[in-house]
């Protein structure tokens, strides 16, 4: 009985002296601790990071595959709906739809050169009947 006592002693005091030893070193187990979460953050952000800049060029990559898919198919379709057509598209009316095609559409004036225009048309003379007619009998 006598060194079941003295073993509870013993253990006892290894864990007051754990407590004491912690209490004493808690900022430095702290300020470990949190380097090492700091640097796994960071570790995990550039990793992160990383991941989505493969993530990015893989979808650029796949974009691109798909948009020259597109064309591909679209050149075929365009050439395939004029051979079912009754009668055969000649060189010119393919060459036109090509220009038609190229050509830009026409850009929406902005306010300020629509009231510019409008001013302007406003300060040249008016060639309509009335005023010729005016000015002729003048």
């Amino acid at each position: 009985m006598g060194i079941l006592i003295l073993l509870q002693l013993v253990f006892d005091v290894a864990v007051v002296g754990a407590a004491v030893w912690l209490f004493l070193n808690k900022r430095e187990w702290l300020m470990a601790s949190s380097e090492t979460s700091t640097e796994a953050f960071e570790q995990w952000k550039k990793d992160w990071e990383l991941e989505k800049q493969n993530q990015a060029q893989q979808l650029a990559v796949q974009l691109r595959s798909i948009r020259l898919l597109f064309e591909q198919t679209k050149k075929l379709v365009d050439e395939k709906a004029n051979a079912f057509s009754a009668f055969p598209v000649s060189q010119e009316e393919n060459e036109l739809k090509h220009l038609v095609l190229e050509k830009n559409p026409p850009m929406i004036p902005t306010l300020i050169e629509f009231e510019a225009q409008k001013n302007r048309l406003k300060q040249e003379t008016p060639l309509d009947l009335k005023s010729l007619l005016a000015e002729q009998l003048c």
